[in-house]
C-alpha cells in the first residue's frame, strides 16, 4: 500500500484495513483506542498497532507479539499516526477531539450503525484498559457509560435521512464526542493511581 500522505480519516483507515485483508470496523478500532486512552497510560503505540493488525480488538494488548505476516510499514504508521492524534485530541485544551466515523457524504444509516460501532468499541477499550466494572467510575462517567451501551444498539435504521433525522444524528455526535472527554478527564486521577493499567473491580 502506498499513502502519499498520511491522512487520517475514516475512508482512509478503510482503506488499510481492505488492504491488509482486515475485517476491522474503522469507527470501532477508533472507539476502542479511546476506551483503552481513557482507562490506563500504560499501553503504548506499538502494542495498539500490533493489536490491530493481528485483527482482534478484544484480547489484552499484553498478548499481542509483532505481527508476522502483516508488516505494511506505510499501514504500521498511519496506525501510529491515528494513535498519537487520538491522544493529541484528548489532551486539546480546545477540546479538538472527533469521532472517526465516515463523512457526510455518506449515507446517514450507514453513519448511524458507524457511531454505534465506535461506542462498542469504547466500551471494550474500557475493559481492556482494566475498568471491569461500570459502577466502579467517578462522577458522570458511570451514566455516560450506560448511554453509550444504548447508542451501542441503535441500529442502521429507515428512512432516506431528512433534515430532522441529520440533526438528531449531530446532536448525538456531539454528545458522544464531549462526553468522552469528561470521562477522560474523570479518569485522569484513576489512571495515575494505577499503575501498568492494575484493573479497577
Amino acid at each position: 500500500m502506498s499513502v502519499s500522505e498520511h491522512v487520517v480519516d475514516f475512508a482512509n483507515i478503510a482503506a488499510l484495513f481492505r488492504h491488509l485483508g482486515l475485517s476491522l470496523d474503522p469507527a470501532e478500532c477508533h472507539g476502542s483506542l479511546c476506551g483503552i486512552l481513557c482507562a490506563t497510560e500504560s499501553v503504548k503505540g506499538a502494542a495498539w498497532v500490533n493489536q490491530v493488525l493481528a485483527g482482534q480488538l478484544d484480547l489484552p494488548l499484553s498478548e499481542f507479539a509483532s505481527p508476522q505476516n502483516k508488516t505494511d510499514g506505510e499501514g504500521r504508521t498511519l496506525l501510529l499516526i491515528l494513535y498519537k492524534d487520538t491522544i493529541a485530541q484528548l489532551d486539546d485544551p480546545e477540546y479538538g477531539f472527533s469521532l472517526l466515523l465516515p463523512g457526510e457524504d455518506q449515507a446517514l444509516r450507514l453513519r448511524v450503525e458507524s457511531l454505534s460501532r465506535w461506542c462498542q468499541g469504547f466500551l471494550l477499550g474500557l475493559g481492556l484498559g482494566g475498568v471491569q466494572e461500570q459502577t466502579g467510575l467517578p462522577g458522570e462517567s458511570h451514566e455516560v457509560m450506560r448511554d453509550f451501551v444504548e447508542i451501542s444498539r441503535l441500529g442502521p435504521g429507515e428512512g432516506g435521512g431528512n433534515e430532522e433525522d441529520e440533526t438528531a444524528f449531530a446532536e448525538i455526535v456531539e454528545y458522544v464526542r464531549m462526553a468522552v472527554l469528561l470521562v477522560y478527564e474523570e479518569l485522569r486521577p484513576l489512571r495515575a493511581a494505577r499503575p501498568e493499567g492494575a484493573p479497577v473491580h
